[in-house]
């Protein structure tokens, strides 16, 4: 059976193969084995069409069997062309899926023709030309499943469409002969799809043998690769030793440190030629109990020399634990307080932010554990993970996200007491470990949901990041342990990481407690995702909508905002479907439904009643293909005035690609559609990049309105961001505004549009109608008034 070339490995092989791989390989090797000398089956096929039509000849007009034979040698000629074609691509070409169809393709024609002659061929006259009919056709038929059953439904794509003509006819004649015949044919039709499907077992299951050993060769071969370079640029001497003790390599590093060379130390015999016993000693007793140490300074009987150094001497076993030989690590003992510090530096601290790294945090927490079975107490462990972090990197580059990380470190520092530990498990997750709190579990997880909103305060603040101002946001997910008495490191980060995850769900920049029922919670996550889709079909979302007001106290706009109102849960929050459609692909249907039921209520409503309608636009659905075209669409199909519609987006537009970022919304500035940018301060990029974008509005995010009187930093952004707005041009909205105090701090900075509850709440399309109507004729009355 074929294998895969080396190259082909090498490719996908360097670590063991992830279930994906290997699917995608097999199918690969299917694949291949049907195009596989696919000329032997093809010719073998044409024979026989010629064999049929000389056994014919006698019987059926000429014109009508060459025709039949030539459309034959057409699809061959077809089949094996493509055949020719797909060897002549290179590797990765041939990965394509849509080969396979191709070739399905070819094989499902070439069994209609082949069926195409059960047909006209057919003839109850002539018995020994129905026999050879379906014999020939029969022989086809297994020498399809023979070749084609590599992908099962490929053979039954061929030998079907080949047979059941012939089946047909002979059960349509009714005689007795005809229904032995297709009896016979049945049973062997049954025969050679039972086959085919145990064929396609033995050969994908054998392929997949195959694959599986040419990654453990692959790996084998790395390993030894890496050992070899292990071995000789690692700055230890190392030496290997039989079971007798003789030496019988080692590296140059071993030659530097006893100074010797290298013919006088191969064949030195540690057990019987070394002077200092502890040596000897320590030898043995690596080949008796597997590891011996030795420290001191050590006097070579080859060269004479004194070396002040320790060695760690390590049996060597083969498959069946039998110790075989030994390995000894030589370290020059003036390096090794250096060296020391250095390797447990590496070993237990992370080198970017210092802090412990995820081996130094699973021991402590391993001990902890232990520690807090026995005397009952409780521990605490809090899971952070940055929000959306990968789009600082991306956006600012790794540099600044580094110095983020930093800046983030030292924080969490200052927040920890004595006894606590703060590490970085993996790129922007960090855990703190609180070992001991009392054993009142009540009163510690009021504590620890203290602690964390704590920590979370303290590390959402404004980052000062080579003079740019960043808000990050991390989610939080912390638990009490041991929860059980068999409670493991693997179990405690599990359910702290579960919770950070239940965090994120809850929209981020949230603190979660673990709890055992959180399982529950995520299948009721796929659960509402399913939901979420009846929805749509099902109409149970809608719109509402929340005025957006002037200085003067005028509606000037409405921004809408999806409702689901499930059939038994009620009204979801769109924190939570909003969430789980952004995770899947429903979030594009639902905007769409959305832009349509906005663009309905434009075309209902006089531009006089209401001015302009804000639309909400997720960074999936702005980035998909035909985004502009289908916002054309949609207006053009309700006759609205483009100029009425507001498309809202946030500053995550701007990461997987500035430029095209800006040629789609220049696209849709040129069709009349505003352009807004939603919750702006919370991104990172918006300064550097806001004046490439052609917007019309800014939205000033919720959570800088509504803590302007108790926090002077996000007073100050406010004000930064009207100043900025006001000299680039751009209309501001203050989202969130609740009270008349954030009002007047807003009005005497320059702001001129507001929405919040101060003013109206969402409402339906019935109440914004009804509240629109009486505005609009309140004002017809001021100017009759005057």
């Amino acid at each position: 059976m074929p294998v895969p070339s080396p190259a082909e490995s090498r490719d996908s092989i360097g670590a063991p193969l992830s279930a994906s791989t290997q699917h995608r390989q097999l199918v690969h090797e299917q694949v291949r084995l049907l195009y596989e000398r696919l000329w032997q089956p093809v010719l073998a096929s044409v024979l026989g069409a010629c064999l049929l039509v000389a056994a014919m000849w006698p019987l059926l007009p000429a014109t009508l069997l060459i025709g039949w034979l030539a459309a034959l040698v057409v699809v061959s000629a077809g089949r094996l062309g493509l055949a020719w074609y797909y060897h002549c691509l290179p590797a990765s070409r041939r990965r394509q899926r849509r080969w396979l169809y191709r070739f399905a393709w070819g094989a499902g024609v070439a069994g209609i023709v082949w069926g195409a002659a059960g047909v006209f061929m057919f003839t109850m006259e002539h018995h020994g030309q129905l026999v050879a009919l379906t014999i020939v056709l029969t022989g086809i038929a297994a020498g399809g499943m023979t070749t084609l059953s590599s992908v099962w439904w490929v053979a039954p794509l061929f030998i079907l469409p080949a047979m059941l003509p012939l089946l047909g006819q002979l059960l349509f004649q009714g005689s007795s002969f005809s229904w032995l015949l297709s009896a016979m044919v049945v049973l062997f039709l049954g025969l050679l799809l039972t086959v085919s499907r145990r064929l396609h077992r033995i050969i994908s299951d054998n392929i997949a043998l195959r694959l599986a050993v040419t990654s453990r060769e692959a790996q084998l071969r790395e390993s030894e690769s890496r050992y070899r370079a292990i071995f000789r640029h690692t700055p230890l001497g190392m030496m290997h030793f039989d079971h007798e003790g003789r030496v019988i390599d080692f590296n140059e590093r071993c030659l530097e440190i006893l100074g010797t060379s290298r013919h006088r130390l191969q064949g030195f015999n540690l057990l019987e030629q070394v002077e200092d016993k502890r040596v000897s000693g320590a030898v043995r007793q690596a080949l008796v109990s597997g590891a011996g140490y030795y420290e001191g300074t050590y006097r070579a009987i080859l060269s004479g020399k004194q070396t002040p150094l320790r060695a760690f001497y390590n049996a060597l076993r083969n498959e069946t634990g039998e110790i075989v030989g030994g390995v000894a690590l030589i370290e020059d003992f003036t390096e090794r307080k250096r060296a020391e510090e250095t390797i447990h530096r590496q070993a237990y601290f992370d080198p970017l932010t210092e802090l412990p790294n995820r081996r130094l945090l699973i021991e402590t927490l391993a001990s902890t554990i232990r520690d807090r079975c026995d005397d009952g107490r409780l521990g605490l462990v809090m899971f952070l993970d940055l929000d959306r972090f990968k789009m600082i990197n991306d956006s600012l580059g790794h540099a600044v996200g580094d110095e983020l990380l930093r800046q983030l470190s030292k924080r969490l520092l200052i927040c920890l007491r004595d006894g606590d530990m703060a590490a970085r498990l993996s790129g922007d997750e960090f855990v703190v470990l609180v070992p001991a709190l009392s054993g009142d579990r009540m009163a510690e997880l009021v504590r620890a949901e203290q602690m964390a909103m704590d920590l979370l305060t303290s590390l959402r603040k404004v980052y000062d990041l080579e003079g740019q101002r960043i808000s990050v946001t991390p989610s939080i997910g912390y638990t009490l342990f041991p929860l059980t008495v068999d409670e493991d490191v693997g179990d405690v980060l599990r359910h702290a990481d579960t919770a950070m995850y239940q965090a994120k769900v809850k929209g981020r920049a949230q603190v979660c407690g673990y709890e055992p029922a959180m399982q529950t919670q995520i299948t009721w996550r796929l659960e509402m995702e399913q939901a979420l889709r009846r929805a749509l079909v099902e109409d149970q979302l809608c719109a509402h909508f929340q005025p957006q007001l002037d200085h003067e106290g005028r509606i000037v706009g409405v921004e809408a905002l999806m409702r689901w109102q499930h059939p038994i849960h009620g009204w979801i929050s769109p924190e939570v479907f909003i969430a789980i459609a952004e995770e899947s692909d429903l979030i594009v249907e639902l905007e769409t439904w959305m832009l349509d039921s906005c663009c309905q209520l434009l075309a209902r409503l006089p531009a006089e009643t209401l001015p302009r309608l804000s639309v909400n636009v997720s960074v999936r659905h702005f980035t998909q293909p035909g985004f502009v075209e289908g916002v054309t669409w949609v207006v053009g199909s309700h006759g609205v005035d483009p100029t009425r519609l507001t498309v809202e987006l946030t500053e995550s537009i701007m990461i997987d690609g500035l430029g095209d970022a800006v040629d789609r919304m220049h696209q849709l500035k040129r069709l009349g559609v505003n352009l807004a940018l939603d919750d702006f301060g919370t991104g990172f990029s918006s300064l550097t990049y806001l004046k490439c974008l052609p917007l019309d509005e800014l939205k000033i995010d919720r959570s800088f309105v509504s803590d302007l009187d108790s926090d002077s930093n996000d007073a100050a952004i406010v004000e930064t961001i009207l100043v900025m707005a006001q000299h680039l041009g751009i209309e501001v909205v203050a989202e969130g505004v609740e009270n008349e105090a954030q009002l007047d701090f807003l009005l005497t900075r320059g702001c001129r549009r507001f929405q919040g509850f101060h003013f109206h709440r969402p409402m339906a399309r019935e109440a914004l109608e009804s509240l629109l109507m009486s505005c609009r004729q309140a004002a017809m009355s001021n100017r009759i008034a005057d």
